[in-house]
């Protein structure tokens, strides 16, 4: 099977050459390297958002770079790159929930969020506490809504996309994400 010629294309929607794509499909391991590095960060921050260990961050981001490289031949395009190593990632994380025993949580977690009292001004609009004080929020949330926002707000992804990744349709997204909104909103009052 050959190449189909793509000079004086434009990149593909996602990015990357859908040369680079076309060949890591037909087992090009350069190609599909190239794929690694490309996607590789942002699967990596979703995953970071999505499971607290780095271990298993980086456990999962590899299981779906294997997991994509044995199923290339199953890539339609009916998606782009992106939405299918998004949706590969998505049930890599999934297994890993299933995997792990239930281990006790701090009771402290379960608390809501107040503000110290001894923490200043400059404290309490500091960059990295609001950063913190969000990760927290973030890991408290139910895993679609979780994984709704983060696609939605960090990745910028579509409902439609959303929906491809975590197998349900726009409509159930776009509640999970409004659902996810509201409660990083409650959460997060000490920053309006």
């Amino acid at each position: 099977m050959a190449l189909p010629d793509t000079q004086g294309l434009a990149e593909a929607p996602d990015g990357l050459d859908p040369a680079t794509v076309d060949a890591a499909i037909l087992g090009d391991r350069e190609a599909f390297e190239s794929l690694v590095h490309y996607y590789g960060p942002a699967l990596h921050r979703y995953a970071r958002r999505m499971l607290a260990d780095e271990g298993d961050i980086l456990e999962v981001v590899q299981d779906t770079f294997v997991a994509a490289w044995r199923r290339l031949d199953s890539f339609r395009g009916e998606s782009s790159m992106r939405t299918w190593l998004f949706a590969i990632c998505s049930r890599k994380i999934v297994d890993s929930y299933r995997i792990k025993r239930a281990q006790p949580i701090d009771d402290k977690l379960l608390d809501p969020l107040v503000p110290s009292p001894e923490a200043g001004p400059f404290d309490a609009t500091s960059n990295s506490a609001f950063l913190e004080a969000l990760e927290e929020a973030l890991g408290e949330l139910p895993y679609r809504q979780r994984a709704a926002w983060t696609l939605r707000e960090v990745e910028m992804l579509t409902f439609v996309q959303i929906g491809k990744i975590l197998r349900l349709t726009p409509d159930s997204v776009r509640g999970h994400h409004h659902r996810a909104r509201a409660n990083l909103s409650e959460r997060m009052t000490r920053w309006r």
